[in-house]
């Protein structure tokens, strides 16, 4: 199959999607975006897996309501960000690079699906006061994922070649069929929120598809395999709160994962959100950023 036609971004991204770039100190370009009250309290945001920036868009009218500062990076091999072998281990050095860039001194994280353990592994920044998980996965000893989900992360272990194939094949019908296709793999129907209709939402869905393999599917094809391994920290040494939001509609990860994390965590609240995947960001993300909002250090 050849490799899908150029598209021209605005086709298929939010006009303020648009990044900005950070010079690693290992040379290395970090990709990321803002949104919401650029004066406002900084919040990390941690997109799915597969995921980008562009996912940070849903929250961007609340986080505006709310004064918060919306920063949402690409992680390696992502949009912009140049791909390396980046760990969960890793990634708190590049957020931490990412946030002194910015000024930040003191800041919430937010982690959607994927991006949940990536969020709770920046626990050990002093930057970070609190965290707040959306339908967050869990280490494999913890919870359960969605079959889909599971035969990734297998095919992530065993055979990355095909699940390549697979990605690629994802993004080349995504670019050409209604963005209703990209939502059918987060949600069972496209929810709308007080700021956005529900085509609106399918558009920033279908953008954030196609953005996390805009550099190929490498990326995301190490993170699949990450998340499916044990942890590099215990849970039970984040000593940060954290706030756990969870659909009880949930068919990518289990609504039993949500519950299960909030039992491990030293320091967590739990609510139970009527939604399914996607619905979990929209329905409770104004809620998480409040969350997270709350000072704990001084």
């Amino acid at each position: 199959m050849g490799s899908a036609p150029p598209i021209p971004a605005t086709d298929w991204l939010p006009d303020d999607a648009e990044t900005e770039t950070l010079s690693l100190p290992d040379g290395r370009r970090l990709a990321y975006a803002t949104y919401g009250d650029a004066d406002g309290y900084p919040v990390l945001f941690c997109h799915g897996t597969p995921g980008s920036h562009v996912a940070a868009r849903l929250l961007a009218a609340p986080a505006r309501g709310r004064g918060v500062r919306l920063i949402a990076p690409d992680r390696p091999g992502i949009g912009n960000s140049e791909d390396a072998s980046v760990t969960l281990e890793d990634w708190p050095d590049d957020a931490a690079h990412l946030l002194s860039h910015l000024d930040v001194d003191a800041a919430g994280a937010v982690g959607f699906s994927g991006g949940g353990p990536f969020a709770l592994a920046c626990h050990r920044l002093p930057e970070i006061e609190r965290l707040a998980l959306l339908g967050s996965s869990g280490p494999p000893s913890v919870g359960t994922t969605g079959r889909v989900q599971q035969f990734v992360g297998a095919l992530s272990r065993h055979a990355p070649w095909a699940l390549g194939r697979l990605f690629r094949l994802q993004r080349w019908v995504a670019v050409r069929r209604d963005p209703a296709y990209a939502v059918g793999f987060v949600a069972e129907e496209t929810p709308e929120t007080d700021a956005l209709a529900a085509d609106e939402v399918a558009l920033i869905v279908r953008a954030d598809m196609l953005t996390s393999m805009a550099r190929g599917p490498s990326g995301i094809i190490r993170e699949q395999r990450l998340l499916s391994q044990p942890w590099p920290f215990a849970l039970e040494d984040i000593s940060v709160p954290v706030s756990v939001f969870q659909g009880q509609n949930d068919a990518n990860v289990a609504p039993s994962t949500g519950k299960a994390l909030a039992q491990r965590l030293p320091d967590a609240s739990f609510e139970s959100v009527d939604s399914d995947h996607l619905g979990t960001v929209t329905a409770a993300g104004d809620d998480a950023l409040t969350a997270v909002q709350r000072r704990t250090r001084v």
